[in-house]
């Protein structure tokens, strides 16, 4: 499943993908008026999932307005058997990326504004009840990712947002900007409301992948690695720990 934002309107497109073979089938597209600031989505099953609306707004100058402030007016939308979409969450602060973990009883959504981690548990019906957060001091989260296995969240954020902002404004046209970013990893703790602990991963200066935006763990033959990808970027970062992370 993927953000799509179209001409025609943003949706999310879901495809599908037959292990060992390089290739997706576009099963279809929806959308909705609900789903009018797609960032993030996160699959619950084939076919139904999760998404954030980081912002309210949709006229340039209030978005900007909504940013600056912090108004905690972005929310999350579920798309559930039944094939609508209902609110499943309000009241966050620019809802970017969005995870579930390996059971799916648990959503992280990375509230950018605030700048925090949130924790959600899924009922039934689809609606997302708030059980714990990590509100983060001199970091900026953007994307979350899950370690199936261990449980633990990796998460990438910005260390100087102004910085950020200049880059993604100038980057087509030159900049000298370079955002420094770093990726935490958040271990939850024994009882959902006291959060997680936090630890850094690794930090950089904004040479090794200028705004980077994503980090996710791959292991190969019992070792981790830490892929990092950029919106901005048409490559990706390869970070060897050279022994298990």
């Amino acid at each position: 499943m993927f953000v799509n934002h179209q001409r025609t309107g943003d949706g999310i497109s879901i495809f599908r993908h037959k292990i060992g073979t390089k290739y997706l089938q576009h099963v279809k597209t929806v959308k909705s008026p609900l789903l009018y600031a797609p960032n993030d989505v996160v699959a619950m099953s084939r076919s139904t999932f999760y998404a954030t609306n980081d912002m309210r707004s949709t006229s340039r100058i209030m978005r900007q307005i909504e940013i600056f402030f912090g108004m905690a007016w972005g929310h999350i939308v579920y798309y559930g058997h039944e094939s609508m979409f209902t609110t499943a969450a309000t009241g966050i602060s620019y809802p970017n990326g969005i995870a579930r973990s390996a059971d799916g009883n648990t959503i992280y959504v990375a509230a950018s504004s605030e700048p925090s981690v949130n924790m959600f548990r899924p009922a039934s019906d689809g609606t997302l009840a708030l059980v714990g957060k990590t509100v983060f001091k001199d970091f900026v989260p953007d994307n979350v990712s899950v370690d199936t296995t261990t449980g633990q969240v990796l998460v990438s954020g910005f260390l100087n947002t102004f910085e950020m902002f200049r880059y993604n404004h100038e980057v087509l046209s030159g900049t000298s900007a370079r955002p420094a970013a770093a990726v935490r990893r958040l271990r939850p703790l024994a009882y959902p409301r006291m959060g997680f602990a936090v630890e850094n991963v690794l930090s950089h200066d904004g040479t090794l992948l200028p705004a980077t935006t994503m980090a996710t763990l791959q292991t190969k033959r019992g070792v981790q690695r830490i892929l990092l990808g950029s919106v901005m970027a048409d490559h990706i970062a390869i970070c060897r720990a050279g022994s298990r992370i």
